[in-house]
């Protein structure tokens, strides 16, 4: 008896014993509580800077914990951060919170990744957030990204080939070209076609190679005619794809292609060497113009549409998650929030000229307050925003990539083109139906 006694003792201690160690290692050895951070942006540019100062605020105003923020820079279409990201998954060894583009978090959600973050916010908290930036962050009813700025691509233009081709610019009693005054499908081909006599090369310039920007840049001409990729499941494409308001714009960009307005291949710094009299770009472009293209006259022209009532421009970034891997959910959760807290907005607003993710910032914005960036600000607030949250999200943006790609090639019809690109979505979506 006296041995049994002394056993169960031996265990009971040796169980607490591996509690301790166990709890320990948890909290890194010494007490502290540490949350592991991974950003896609290099420790010197304003966005890394940003993190890694609101990371240092969220120590110190929280004792007891550490915060390691790692820079881990993407490339190209968001390897080397991306491929490090998966890796971890695929070894269940995700940090508490990552980086990731705000359209894979329906694909994130489905493979129960990530954290839902209203589950321990305040709806006070998420209600300071901009709309858009919830809308992009959630999957049904839960938050799970959030994101301090947004993003809303304009189209640029240069002045003097508007005018030495006679193009009158629309513009309201201020003499801006609001999105009142945006062209139509028809019209922004009648004045490509000016420029193009004027110009004797393609005028417009936009990026045919299969990317993800065809769905981030190029989606939104899809929705400016009421039409659709997949259905609200993510998944169906039958009556979406190719129904025919979403054929119609497939066909005006095909003419764009076919008439010579576009350029099949890719044509480097074209606008900024005014190659190029109207362009597709990031916004981020508007910085670079000024910088190091100071003599060239551009200015910004809203999104063409094909249905009045439609319109529609792009939006989005990268937001902030945190992961289903913490320890510390709610921790993790309240470190989402201080990194796209209202300070970061500013911060982000001051270094980079990004548009401010907090509504009551949006007032007192000094760098949206005129045009032609409120252009850019008002896309975001008052158009569609139809970008499909799907759990094949990537499949879906490949098969736009590819539908585009075949345009510029001409390597079939507009109808061949769907045909495939459909077979190819259809394929995957049917692991999930």
């Amino acid at each position: 008896m006296k041995k049994q006694l002394a056993l169960l003792m031996f265990l009971m201690i040796g169980s607490i014993l591996v509690a301790c160690s166990d709890a320990e290692s948890s909290t890194g050895g010494d007490g502290v509580k540490e949350l592991e951070v991974w950003v896609h942006v290099p420790e010197d540019e304003p966005e890394g800077k940003n993190y890694a100062e609101r990371a240092k605020e969220f120590e110190e105003s929280h004792e007891g914990v550490k915060v390691n923020v790692e820079h881990i820079v993407k490339t190209g279409e968001g390897s080397g951060y991306n491929d490090r990201v998966n890796a971890a998954i695929t070894a269940g060894e995700l940090p508490d919170v990552i980086t990731l583009e705000s359209v894979y978090t329906a694909s994130y959600v489905d493979s129960d990744l990530l954290l839902p973050l209203n589950d321990y916010l305040d709806q006070s908290t998420l209600d300071s957030y901009l709309d858009t930036v919830i809308s992009a962050g959630s999957v049904d009813d839960k938050v799970y990204a959030l994101q301090s700025f947004d993003l809303s691509a304009p189209v640029f233009y240069n002045v003097d080939l508007f005018e030495d081709a006679g193009i009158e610019v629309p513009a309201d009693e201020n003499g801006n070209w609001t999105l009142d005054e945006a062209w139509t499908y028809d019209e922004f081909l009648e004045n490509s076609k000016k420029l193009k006599e004027t110009m004797d090369e393609e005028p417009v310039n936009m990026i045919p190679d299969n990317s993800g920007w065809q769905m981030y840049a190029h989606s939104p001409i899809i929705f400016a005619n009421d039409g659709q990729i997949v259905g609200e499941n993510g998944l169906d494409t039958d009556g979406y794809l190719n129904s025919e308001n979403t054929m119609e714009a497939l066909t005006f960009m095909d003419t764009l292609f076919k008439e010579g307005i576009v350029s099949p291949t890719l044509r480097e710094n074209a606008f900024a060497l005014e190659k190029a009299a109207i362009s597709f770009e990031g916004p981020w472009m508007v910085d670079v113009l000024n910088s190091e293209y100071p003599d060239l006259n551009w200015s910004l022209m809203p999104y063409p549409y094909g249905k009045e009532g439609h319109q529609s421009a792009p939006h989005g970034s990268w937001y902030v998650a945190g992961t289903n891997s913490t320890e510390y959910p709610e921790l993790t959760a309240e470190l989402v929030a201080h990194m796209t807290n209202k300070d970061s907005a500013k911060t982000m607003e001051a270094e980079a000229g990004l548009i401010p993710g907090h509504k009551d910032l949006l007032e007192a914005s000094e760098t949206y307050s005129e045009y032609p960036r409120k252009l850019m600000l008002d896309q975001l607030v008052q158009t569609e925003h139809l970008k499909p949250k799907s759990p094949i999200f990537p499949v879906l943006e490949d098969a736009l990539g590819d539908i585009v790609e075949g345009m510029a090639l001409d390597s079939g019809s507009v109808e061949d083109l769907v045909a495939d690109a459909m077979e190819k979505i259809d394929r995957e979506a049917g692991r999930f139906q």
